[in-house]
């Protein structure tokens, strides 16, 4: 009988061992957690409104937004007078999107990069696409003060839209 009572009592000791020792690691990956005494926050990524270069962006003023794709015909045939349009009114912000779901855009995003922000999107109904109602490609619009004022289907005819909305 002395043997049965000592092993339940060494059993309960050595529950009792095991419920500190947990506790013990509980605690430990709780203060892990948390940051080091005088050490700041650091927020997960960017504020939002911030672009990748750090600076911060918005819709006012002046914007020419663009829309391509890789492997359109008529986007490439109209790319450099794009470029040109961008390239001729320096006072205007260019963000240039392009619809890449295969990861092949590169040459045409070096190319846009010479005169415009661009921004890649992989998805068929990104947010840029989804915002401005894009339903083909390439695509043109002005945007002044977030407003947008003007919209083209072709790089030509932006250059006159440019135009008329500086008035």
């Amino acid at each position: 009988m002395t043997a049965l009572t000592f092993a339940v009592v060494l059993v309960g000791a050595l529950c009792v061992l095991n419920l500190l020792l947990t506790f013990g690691v509980i605690r430990r990956l709780r203060d892990g957690d948390r940051p080091a005494a005088g050490a700041a926050p650091q927020p997960p990524m960017a504020p939002v409104g911030t672009a990748v270069r750090g600076g911060p962006t918005g819709w006012d003023g002046e914007t020419l937004v663009g829309f391509f794709s890789p492997g359109c015909g008529p986007c490439e045939r109209q790319l450099p007078t794009f470029v040109e349009v961008a390239g001729a009114r320096p006072t205007h912000r260019v963000v240039a999107v392009v619809y890449d779901p295969a990861g092949q855009s590169a040459a045409l995003v070096a190319t846009l990069r010479q005169v415009a922000q661009v921004v890649v999107e992989d998805t068929p109904h990104g947010a840029l696409q989804t915002a401005f109602q894009v339903n083909g490609y390439p695509s043109y619009c002005i945007v002044r003060d977030g407003v947008v004022v003007a919209v083209a289907g072709r790089a030509a005819d932006l250059d006159d839209q440019v135009a008329r909305t500086a008035a």
